[in-house]
């Protein structure tokens, strides 16, 4: 494993004891500051930009980027840290082993029980990041999503893609259920796949048409396991059989589900293209919709409830809101992503007040 961490402020390169103590000057200025407002929360470097995963634990949030899959020639995909009160940076943790004279990036992004980091990399798979006192390990917690064959052109017996388009695999989001399954959706190849207790290679769980995207559009995007543990949340973002159409579906969380137990849960009209989510304290999904730039509160069952506003003041605007996490102090983050318009000054997390302090994520013990 390689140990990979590269601080913010004045501290040198290379410089270990000056890092640790600029590190420990800004926590502790972090630590006695006054929360974040609603609006800017933290800027996100324009190198990589695009964010994408979002997660907190402890007094520490997480960011991974770039979603856009740099292109070639561009530095490492990285995950960038600040104070979970203020937004204050703290690091940012470059990945190693990614083949930079290609095409890279870093998606969804989840923690396990004892705060390790794992995040979806194009290339590599589900890398882990294990922090060691001011540094971080890295391995392959699973290996690389496969790419599957259409099943309208597979010779048969083998794994393939029910979509209509033959697409490279697309990893998105990961979520972790409370036995330590690992849920990853596969936005080109209408998959989910689910990767065991501890580790080892992705498995199909879950495939569908309805999990497909129209044409080169996004159709299975973010995931998330249900507070109670039933069930198992994802959205699609532009559906193959009507791309203005943006679902939530849901699926029994057991081993092998079958395709009559999809369940729509809510159908967004007009492009708006639902993406990341979280649930409420109650059981509302807090939904990104990356299409329309607008947050909306869905309750299962009973519709869409309300659109959430950052204020008037803020100094950035929604722009291809991607993932959302609570903060647990009445502020919901909100990555911003900018995809479509490639605004680097829009690079940024955003923060929306919210009477909501959100449902915990399942963080299970991994040995």
């Amino acid at each position: 494993m390689q140990l990979l961490t590269k601080w913010l402020g004045k501290a040198k390169r290379g410089g270990i004891v000056a890092a640790a103590a600029a590190m420990s000057i800004l926590a502790a200025a972090a630590a006695t500051a006054k929360p974040a407002p609603s609006g800017v929360f933290a800027r996100i470097e324009a190198s990589p930009g695009f964010p994408e995963g979002i997660v907190l634990h402890g007094n520490r949030v997480f960011v991974a980027g770039p979603a856009s899959v740099g292109a070639p020639g561009t530095g490492p995909s990285e995950v960038a840290i600040f104070h979970a009160r203020t937004g204050a940076p703290l690091g940012t943790i470059p990945i190693a082993g990614e083949d930079l004279s290609a095409a890279h990036g870093l998606r969804g992004i989840t923690t396990d029980g004892d705060g390790n980091l794992y995040a979806l990399s194009s290339q590599l798979g589900v890398v882990r990041l294990s922090r060691h006192g001011n540094d971080w390990a890295q391995d392959v917690y699973a290996g690389p999503l496969p790419d599957l064959p259409l099943c309208s052109l597979s010779k048969g017996g083998e794994a393939c893609s029910p979509g209509s388009k033959s697409h490279a695999a697309m990893p998105n989001d990961i979520a972790f259920d409370e036995d330590g399954y690992a849920y990853v959706t596969d936005s080109l190849q209408a998959t989910i796949f689910r990767i065991p207790p501890g580790g080892g290679a992705p498995e199909i769980w879950f495939q569908s048409e309805a999990l497909a995207g129209y044409f080169d559009l996004v159709g299975v995007n973010g995931i998330r396991v249900s507070p109670d543990g039933a069930r198992v949340f994802f959205t699609v973002s532009f559906c193959a059989e009507a791309p203005w159409e943006g679902r939530i579906f849901s699926l029994p969380r057991k081993d092998a589900p079958a395709p009559s137990d999809l369940k729509v849960e809510h159908v967004f009209d007009g492009f708006e293209g639902p993406d990341g989510f979280a649930f409420g304290e109650t059981g509302e999904l807090h939904v990104a919709l990356a299409g329309s730039n607008q947050l909306a509160v869905v309750a299962v069952g009973k519709g869409e409830l309300s659109r959430l506003a950052l204020p008037e003041t803020s100094a950035i605007p929604l722009d291809a809101p991607a993932s959302v996490a609570f903060d647990g102090r009445g502020g919901m983050l909100v990555t911003n992503q900018a995809h479509t318009t490639g605004n680097a000054d829009h690079f940024a997390v955003l923060r929306v007040r919210t009477s909501d302090t959100g449902a915990e994520l399942f963080q299970p013990r991994i040995e």
